[in-house]
């Protein structure tokens, strides 16, 4: 850690934005304060903004563009989320040396104005509903939020005193997914309006606008490594970056922890669909019911981790967290041949009221928040143990293997379900999985 509570600014009345010190909780007594709060609400509006643009264009894909074009709508929705996560390989590297060579606040800045220019045009986009350009435009939000993950994680402990670092990654691992969460329905719910691209056009672009204003609000840092040489030849970049992070003990297993989590949660999340509506006849509610559990679950675990390690930075939660996470798979697997669908497909409030269904919607709950119990202090582990002037690249060389393992486990997944496995049987694979990271955890935790 290269800053302790000494080197860290003492906060003055200007750090707080209209309340008064009492009224904030004192554990995170921090999440008012301008050292925090711009950043949090900028990287909220970006997360809310990707999803809320990619379900709108998922949603005019499969009720209208498909047909059109005389393509099928998941081979297209599939081609769009493939573009949107493409540039995390392609670019990460060179986003990470830039964050750290160059002062953050000004990258934020213009990452936030050329987020604003991307929802113009994702705007004529939807009104000429031009998939061409709706795939453009998305692709740029993928590259544009390439570019702000490393400074987001990067500029965290610079910021942060250290007992804050905890509670700081929970905070902004929670509100990720909350937005996640937001735009996703929000994006659904609109798109099924007539004339609903108006409001999604409308509200991206203001959105965009915020973030702008909160963004220039971010304290500045200063250069990390300003001496640092930027490669332009992004494929040696990329090799060199994932040696580094690779190479030392304790980045390596924080990264392929929080890699494991990402691949598991999202297959997970892509698997909720099919369990609401195959296995329990349950109707679109019912799917953003457990898309909620979900990431209420996440947010809950990261902010119960933090609150249990009392700003301690280590890795004794993810053991345990693991094993809940295989156990939970094993009873989910048990619990799928005892659903009954009905025959009607059953609304919200007739979903509720049947204890089964409750009890489905617990554990996955209990699920979500398990993975937030150790995906928090992995990102602080891997904060804490990267060189100031190499942080940033350490975030984007995981944000690399992120995105392999995700792309990895969507093909394996694939590839169960074609040789005859059970969505409940692709659930209980990836939890005996947890096995494999068990050791990796525990190691990490006596080298602490």
């Amino acid at each position: 850690m290269t800053n302790t509570p000494n080197s860290i600014r003492q906060p003055n009345k200007e750090d707080y934005l209209s309340v008064e010190p009492k009224a904030i909780v004192p554990e995170q007594g921090f999440f008012l304060q301008r050292r925090f709060l711009p950043l949090f609400v900028t990287q909220f509006l970006g997360a809310f903004n990707d999803n809320l643009f990619r379900q709108a264009i998922i949603i005019l894909i499969t009720f209208k563009l498909a047909e059109q074009i005389g393509m099928s709508a998941g081979i297209l929705n599939n081609m769009a989320i493939g573009l949107f996560i493409l540039p995390y390989f392609l670019f990460s590297a060179l986003a990470g040396q830039l964050a750290d060579k160059y002062e953050k606040t000004g990258q934020i800045f213009w990452i936030k104005v050329w987020e604003v220019m991307l929802m113009v045009v994702g705007a004529v986009a939807l009104y000429l509903e031009s998939l061409p350009m709706l795939i453009a435009v998305l692709s740029g939000l993928g590259l544009q939020s390439t570019f702000f993950g490393p400074i987001k994680y990067g500029v965290l402990p610079d910021l942060m005193k250290e007992k804050e670092l905890l509670s700081a990654n929970a905070l902004i691992e929670a509100g990720t997914f909350i937005a996640i969460l937001l735009g996703t329905i929000i994006g659904g719910l609109l798109m099924r309006e007539e004339g609903g691209w108006q409001y999604v056009a409308g509200l991206t672009i203001a959105a965009a606008i915020t973030g702008v204003l909160f963004g220039r609000k971010v304290p500045k840092t200063g250069q990390a490594a300003p001496d640092i040489q930027v490669r332009k030849n992004i494929f040696a970049s990329t090799s060199r970056q994932l040696k580094v992070a690779l190479g030392t003990a304790v980045t390596r297993r924080s990264i392929i922890a929080i890699s494991w989590i990402w691949l598991y949660g999202s297959l997970y999340i892509s698997q909720l669909p099919i369990i609401a509506k195959d296995h329990l006849n349950g109707d679109a509610s019912v799917v953003t019911l457990f898309m909620a559990c979900f990431s209420v679950g996440i947010g809950v675990g990261s902010m119960l981790c933090s609150k249990l390690l009392k700003g301690n930075v280590s890795a004794r939660l993810a053991k345990p967290a693991l094993i809940i996470l295989i156990a939970l798979s094993g009873l989910l697997y048990l619990l799928m041949p005892a659903a009954n669908p009905q025959e009607v497909q059953l609304t919200l409030g007739i979903f509720l009221s049947d204890p089964f269904n409750i009890l489905i919607a617990t554990i996955l709950t209990a699920t979500a928040m398990a993975a937030g119990a150790i995906i928090v202090p992995m990102y602080t582990i891997l904060q804490e143990k990267s060189a100031r002037g190499e942080r940033s690249q350490m975030i984007a060389a995981n944000n690399i293997i992120n995105s392999g393992f995700m792309a990895g486990g969507a093909i394996g997944a694939v590839a169960l379900l074609s040789l005859g496995f059970s969505t409940a049987g692709i659930l209980v694979v990836i939890g005996l999985g947890n096995l494999l990271i068990v050791p990796i955890v525990s190691r990490l935790d006596k080298s602490l």
